[in-house]
């Protein structure tokens, strides 16, 4: 059983994506330095997926800065 693609996705969207095809998000985490806001998670986007058991994955993400483009 794969998990649905949501590379790319905020955590909203991949969120969304992984309850509507019936799998759990088990946590996530950040990789890289910088970390967003409290309250500004969805600034992150999903990297990797990890799956840790069944049904469940761990979802890696990425702070994206869009205020210094």
């Amino acid at each position: 059983m794969e998990a649905p693609d949501c590379l790319g996705f905020t955590l909203a969207e991949a969120r969304k994506a992984l309850t509507a095809t019936g799998w759990q998000l088990q946590k996530y985490t950040y990789t890289g330095p910088r970390r967003p806001a409290p309250g500004e998670e969805d600034a992150g986007r999903v990297v990797r997926v990890r799956l840790v058991g069944a049904g469940q994955v761990d979802l890696v993400l990425a702070y994206v800065d869009t205020d210094h483009q």
